[in-house]
């Protein structure tokens, strides 16, 4: 039997960079298996994937890959990481129509197509609706439905249940044993492999560019180390009893679906907090950090936001920091330098401070190697740290995250968490979290607040 994907001694190298991207890679991926890829943030996982998917078109290339399905057609579908770069329609049934449309698909097909493939997402009922109004976890959900409709004999999925909350991750897994169990080829990329344990049949390990090892079977990882509150130096985290950074008042929201999104909700944070706001996709997670940020206003109620009434963005430099769920939207320089100092430029800093605070963010996020770089040249997972850089370097009274561990592998995302837990303490900074997954660290956060039915359950803290 031929194999789905053959690859053979394959390397790639980008344009105008010295270190080749991948390097030696040898894989053959049998038709109806499923293979999983996992690795360090950067390793070459998505370059992997667009090269199967015959996506870079410039660039230096090496070896040779050859793709098929179980028929001999060359029909893989990919679904990307970064769900809303391969959007291209306004309406959700739109999108879903767009790929069998250009496959040459007659009307009745796509009619098929475009129903059974929302139904294998749970998006029924979302045909009409724009998709710039889905949450992060429906947009890769329809990312996957757009990919389904056409069809494709071989699967290629990064992180596909990274934006997902744990029911989207229980469908995706039915949705993949129905697939494998068809006989489809499994392609799947991811930090976390767990969600897959039952469908894979190899593990694939790569690590700066090359396949270090396959193996039958996962390897699980010890349980995550705690992250405590406490700094490296052993301090405690700085509590102030006075006024609030934060206090809101009976906010209200109307939602797509005709319930409220928010409904009176009331609440308030003391500076110094670490906070988890956590809920599963579409309650609101995101419109909640941009009513506080002032980028949406809402229908009813107040914000007050460090003294201020009505917080205002060009109001708020300095003082909020806002970290967008998908990096790109907040991504606009000409190279990561300059993206780090954008802010600390509009805050009127001398040249020397501006200096001083991007060496310091680049270093803390380990992206000081790609300061020259484009940040729209980078990997997801890069992205999302020279973004978090650019957030952290004004040194805000007050930071907002949304899904701030996206693209990253365990091991960044504890020092991540050893860095915030620094900045509440010694600074007396307050740090809010939003995220559809569990917090893997249950120490970690002072007030964990569970958003449901456009209300707020404050969760015990487990010891």
């Amino acid at each position: 039997m031929k194999p789905a994907v053959d690859i053979k001694d394959y390397a790639y190298q980008y344009p105008g960079r010295e270190v080749w991207a991948l390097s030696g890679v040898n894989l053959s991926v049998r038709p109806g298996e499923c293979v999983c890829l996992t690795g360090p943030s950067g390793c070459g996982k998505s370059t992997l994937f667009l090269a199967i998917k015959g996506l870079l078109k410039s660039g230096r290339e090496k070896g040779s890959i050859r793709v098929a399905d179980g028929n001999g057609h060359a029909r893989a579908g990919l679904v990307f990481q970064n769900a809303e770069s391969q959007l291209l329609c306004t309406t959700v049934a739109d999108e879903v129509a767009f790929g069998p449309q250009n496959f040459g698909f007659d009307q009745k097909e796509i009619e098929t197509a475009v129903k059974k493939s929302l139904e294998r997402v749970s998006l029924t009922g979302f045909e009409t609706w724009n998709v710039e109004a889905l949450s992060a976890g429906q947009t890769h959900r329809l990312a996957i439905a757009s990919v389904l409709s056409t069809a494709p004999g071989i699967l290629l999925l990064d992180e596909p249940a990274a934006q997902l909350d744990a029911p989207g991750k229980d469908r995706l897994r039915a949705l993949l044993k129905e697939m494998k169990a068809a006989g489809h080829t499994l392609i799947i990329a991811d930090h976390d492999l767990d969600p897959f344990e039952t469908l894979a049949d190899r593990y694939v390990f790569m690590e700066q560019g090359r396949i270090q090892r396959i193996d039958a079977q996962i390897q699980k990882l010890p349980p995550p180390h705690k992250v405590s509150g406490a700094s490296p130096s052993g301090g405690t985290v700085a509590r102030n009893p006075g006024k609030p950074i934060l206090a809101v008042e009976g906010l209200f929201m109307s939602g797509n679906s005709g319930r409220p999104l928010f409904d009176k909700l009331r609440f308030q944070l003391m500076p110094g907090r670490r906070v988890f706001i956590h809920g599963h996709n579409g309650v609101g997670k995101s419109t909640l950090l941009k009513c506080l940020a002032g980028l949406v206003r809402p229908e009813a109620g107040s914000i007050e936001l460090t003294g201020m009434g009505t917080p205002a963005p060009d109001k708020l430099l300095g003082k909020m920091g806002l970290l967008f769920q998908n990096p790109e939207r907040q991504l606009f320089e000409d190279t990561v330098q300059r993206e780090v100092a954008f802010s600390l430029k509009r805050m009127g800093l001398a040249d020397r401070e501006i200096r001083a605070r991007v060496e310091e963010a680049l270093d803390i996020f380990e992206v000081g190697h790609l300061a020259d770089r484009s940040p729209l040249t980078l990997s997801f997972g890069e992205q999302h740290r020279v973004a978090l850089a650019s957030v952290i370097a004004p040194q805000p009274d007050i930071l907002m995250l949304d899904e701030p561990f996206a693209g990253l592998d365990f091991g960044r995302r504890r020092n991540i968490l050893k860095i915030l837990s620094h900045l509440c303490q010694t600074f007396g900074k307050t740090v809010v979290i939003a995220s559809h997954e569990p917090f893997p660290y249950n120490d970690w956060a002072d007030d964990t607040l569970f958003l449901t039915d456009g209300h707020f359950e404050k969760m015990p803290r487990e010891q």
